[in-house]
């Protein structure tokens, strides 16, 4: 038997991923988290992610901001997702 905690609500996540791609985020998977990063971080430019956070935060994710990524969790959601914001 799962504990309740280990579902996952994949029309929350699949939202935010969506819209991460629709403004420009790469998208990885790894088997513990979600990876989100700037195509353009390789370039050196730092995106911030204004309009990402304010849609995470409106749907009830929890963001923590921390020396260059931002981790957004949601209780309905068992994944960690990472935002990358450099290189």
């Amino acid at each position: 038997m799962q504990p309740a905690f280990d579902r996952t609500d994949w029309s929350v996540l699949s939202a935010l991923l969506r819209t991460a791609q629709r403004e420009g985020w790469r998208v990885e998977f790894a088997p513990d988290h979600i990876l989100l990063s700037s195509r353009r971080a390789a370039e050196g430019v730092i995106i911030l992610p204004a309009a990402l956070v304010r849609h995470a935060r409106g749907s009830g994710w929890q963001a923590v901001i921390r020396t260059g990524e931002i981790a957004l969790r949601h209780p309905a959601v068992r994944q960690a997702v990472t935002l990358r914001l450099g290189a």
